[in-house]
Order: C-alpha cells, then sequence, then structure tokens
C-alpha cells in the first residue's frame, strides 16, 4: 500500500475509533438509567448525526418522551444538561468527519467499517437477562413458528433448522398466506418469533394481532430503537444495522439479527444440557 492510501485509511480509523469511544463510554451508564431514559441512550448510541441535527422537542416527539426526560438521561450520563450533550456529540461527529473527508481508496474498507459498526453496536444491546428469558420461553413452548418476509426470511429459516436439529419442533414459513395460516393456528402453550428490521411491517402487524388473539407467547426482533412490533409482544430485543442499497438493490446484511438469535439458541442450549446433567 503507498504512504497516502496509509494515511488516508488511518485518518478513518482513528476517527472511527474515537467516535466508538466516546459511544462506549456513554453506553456503560445504561444500567443506572430508567426503562424511559435508556430510550433516550439507545436512541443516541444508533442515531448520534441524527441526534446533533434535532432540537429538544423534537427528539421528544421522535422517541415518545419528556423533554425532562431527555435532560434528565443527558445529566446521568455526564453532562450538565441537553445542549452541552448535544454539543459534545457534535464535536466528536465534526472530527470523524474531518478525519473520513479523504474517502477509503477501496470500496471494500468502507462495507468493512459499517459491519463493524453493525457488530459493536449490537453486542452493546445485547441484554443477558433477556436473551435467558426469551430461552425459557422456547424451553416451555410446545411449538415455536418464526414469522420474517423479505430478507428477514432467511434469518427466521436458519435458526428454525438449528432449533429443529436441537430437538424442538420449529417452522418458519416464507409465504404470507402460510405464515396467517400457522398465526391462526398457534395455541397458547406455542411461541412465536417475530423478525424484523422495521418493525412497521404491514404484515407482521397483522401476524401479531393475529396471535395476540390466540395468547401465543410473543417475541419481536427488531432493528430499530422504537418501533410498533415491539409494543405488541412479551419480549423484546434489538438488533442493530443500516439499510444499504447498490442502485435498487438491497444488499443489507441481517447478520446482527442472527447474532441476537444465536444467543438465545445458544442460551436455550445450555439450558437443556444443565437439565440433563441434572437427571444424571
Amino acid at each position: 500500500m503507498k504512504a497516502k492510501e496509509k494515511s488516508i485509511n488511518l485518518r478513518i480509523k482513528r476517527g472511527y475509533d474515537n467516535m466508538q469511544v466516546f459511544l462506549k463510554r456513554l453506553s456503560q451508564h445504561r444500567e443506572r438509567l430508567s426503562p424511559l431514559e435508556k430510550r433516550v441512550l439507545e436512541y443516541l448510541l444508533r442515531n448520534p448525526e441524527y441526534f446533533t441535527h434535532q432540537k429538544l422537542d423534537e427528539i421528544s416527539r421522535n422517541l415518545f418522551v419528556s423533554t425532562a426526560t431527555i435532560s434528565r438521561t443527558c445529566q446521568k450520563l455526564g453532562f450538565r444538561g441537553f445542549q452541552e450533550m448535544k454539543y459534545r456529540l457534535t464535536k466528536e461527529v465534526t472530527q470523524e468527519m474531518k478525519n473520513a473527508v479523504s474517502p477509503p481508496t477501496s470500496l471494500l474498507q468502507i462495507h468493512i467499517e459499517r459491519m463493524k459498526q453493525e457488530m459493536d453496536f449490537t453486542l452493546q444491546l445485547v441484554d443477558e437477562e433477556k436473551i435467558k428469558l426469551a430461552a425459557g420461553y422456547i424451553k416451555q413452548s410446545n411449538h415455536v413458528e418464526l414469522f420474517g418476509v423479505g430478507n428477514s426470511f432467511l434469518v427466521c429459516k436458519d435458526v428454525a433448522r438449528k432449533l429443529m436439529f436441537a430437538g424442538k419442533i420449529c417452522n418458519a414459513r416464507e409465504d404470507w398466506d402460510e405464515l396467517r395460516s400457522a398465526a391462526n393456528n398457534l395455541k397458547e402453550n406455542d411461541l412465536a418469533i417475530l423478525v424484523s428490521y422495521s418493525g412497521e411491517t404491514k404484515h407482521m402487524l397483522e401476524f401479531v394481532q393475529i396471535l395476540k388473539h390466540n395468547n401465543v407467547k410473543l417475541i419481536a426482533i427488531t432493528g430499530r430503537p422504537i418501533n410498533s412490533l415491539q409494543q405488541e409482544v412479551h419480549l423484546s430485543l434489538q438488533a442493530y444495522f443500516t439499510n444499504y442499497y447498490y442502485g435498487e438493490l438491497d444488499i443489507s446484511s441481517r447478520f446482527p439479527l442472527s447474532i441476537i438469535l444465536d444467543f438465545i439458541i445458544i442460551s436455550f442450549l445450555n439450558e437443556q444440557t444443565e437439565k440433563t446433567l441434572e437427571t444424571l
């Protein structure tokens, strides 16, 4: 690699690393926050650029929390208030943009950095207690049905295959009519796992209403911090990823969703192993 190319890539890496250190430092305060304050923090972590361009009342409307909650969150994160928090975040975002003013010479490098960010943020969002609770839901259920449309279906198919080999009756269906039929046929002792990037897909919101009517236990894995689907389920977990289009082709990866689901499967298998050891 030429010296100029090395310099460019080093600048990009430094800007990215500094921003990540700052956001990770904020995320360390998560356990001190109330549920509504955590909502503000997650929005900040996932949308730092948006946060710097929005006013206090705009963020309040977007998150359905009071302006006082946002100000209190900023104080718990170590700032005197919203304005100081916004000023510091703006400096970090601006510095990151300056470091990246000269684009990397490799298109692949851009997507490597994007996927690193998706991985890092998803791991920050992992809630071990929720993972264990989801595994418990699987263990207690008679049948597990995964609901996902579009690109999310492939994630569901992979999970269904793993759970089936783990000895759990499990299905993932691609056809919308089959999914609707499955939703109608699930019972109170069954489990539905709904996987959606936006949490706003029309069909998914239709299915969840059918499932709720049947008193089915519900888990949602979504990619946005605030969405309609997560409001309808018993347990909601989040991944972080960004949509990326090449022209009109959606080439976004759904691997962050798979990460969360793999953790749930691992936790389920661990519970199964512990149960077997107890009977020996």
